[in-house]
């Protein structure tokens, strides 16, 4: 225990007022905590989120269509469209890797959507056996590796190409319409449990989703009474946090496992071939999450523009380093499956890495004190 000398208090009092004026620095707790992070989680929710979640659950509707037209027609041109569908349904949910927080991860849609890798025994056997397979079979019978973006992907697509739609059995398109019909709910209730749902109130109640308070609503919110977020900072910091696990999911997870086991199996959307377009499209989560938002028309406020207050030269170095990595993914030779061993995919890991470490050691730094 420390003991003051009573006359030297009022001095010492006087001593750490001046110097905290004098030294204060940009990341003063005091000046962090008490900056107006408002117009910043307004933008990240409205031109971030939301938008990626209503592009992903509008190509889902179209994607569901147009499998349900192949199961009529059985037309290759049918077949070809639901694959073209597919990826631009699949681009959305990339892109929002970096906010799989709230909504994906309380209501468990991140592995419903998403399960890797997948099962194909259960699946075959699924498709061998005599169960009707209904939306409702596959929602409520099927586990999460039965269903998603990887079951519908691995019915459509062949050697990164669609499949021969002549050798579809009558039980595949059924699982294929099924499955794209759950697919579509999932990313309408995510979606909607985010942004309201308003506009597909119909479609909503007739699933018997349940909205409640729209989970933005709270977001924007934080630091006020009726959002878990006790402080403007800590809603940040979730953002954050997630810019940090899908940079090291891409680098350590998604690149590194299948290139130290030299195992296709390994390969996230192998299937399609569309591996290497799904890791830059979770870099980009990270870009429109830094940037706040989807476009550079609708990119205002944001973490970027706290960051360049703070520090112009950390802001400039952070986007050089999201372009790099998009470009360093993208230079490793397709499919990823076929070049796992490739010169280039340590180059992308480390590139990825470099953006991770310096959200997590040099940005978080300013908004955690």
């Amino acid at each position: 225990m420390r003991v003051f000398n009573k006359m030297l208090l009022p001095i010492l009092l006087i001593s750490m007022v001046l110097v905290s004026c004098s030294e204060s620095s940009t990341t003063d707790p005091i000046e962090t905590k008490s900056y107006d992070f408002t117009l910043i989680l307004e933008q990240y929710v409205d031109h971030t989120i939301v938008p990626t979640y209503t592009e992903m659950k509008d190509n889902a509707k179209l994607l569901l269509a147009k499998v349900e037209e192949f199961e009529t027609s059985g037309a290759q041109a049918d077949l070809d469209a639901a694959c073209e569908y597919w990826k631009s349904t699949r681009a959305p949910w990339e892109k929002g890797e970096a906010f799989l927080f709230g909504p994906a991860a309380y209501n468990n849609l991140d592995p419903l959507l998403d399960s890797w890798p997948l099962d194909k025994n259960q699946l075959d056997q699924v498709l061998d056996g005599n169960q009707e397979l209904s939306a409702d079979f596959v929602r409520d019978g099927l586990g999460a590796v039965l269903r998603g973006f990887h079951t519908v992907e691995y019915l459509l697509f062949e050697e990164g190409a669609a499949r021969d739609a002549t050798k579809f059995t009558l039980r595949e398109k059924q699982y294929l319409s099924a499955v794209s019909e759950v697919l579509r709910d999932d990313t309408l209730k995510l979606w909607a449990l985010w942004e309201g749902g308003t506009s597909e109130k119909s479609l909503l109640d007739a699933l018997e989703i349940e909205v409640g308070t729209p989970y933005g609503e709270e977001f924007k919110k934080a630091g006020n009474i009726g959002s878990r977020y006790l402080s403007q900072s800590d809603a940040v910091d979730e953002i954050l946090q997630g810019m940090i696990a899908i940079g090291d999911e891409v680098a350590n997870g998604k690149i590194a496992d299948p290139h130290n086991s030299n195992n296709v199996l390994e390969v996230e959307s192998w299937f399609s071939w569309n591996s290497l377009t799904d890791f830059q499209n979770n870099i980009r989560s990270i870009e429109n999450s830094y940037l706040g938002g989807t476009t550079e028309a609708s990119r205002q406020l944001s973490i970027s523009t706290f960051v360049k207050e703070k520090d112009p030269s950390l802001d400039t170095e952070i986007k050089v380093l999201i372009t790099d990595a998009i470009e360093a993914i993208g230079a490793i030779p397709a499919p990823f499956r076929n070049n796992l061993q490739a010169s280039q995919v340590q180059g992308a890991m480390d590139a990825v890495n470099q953006v991770k470490d310096v959200i997590e050691t040099k940005v978080r730094p300013l908004i955690v004190n």
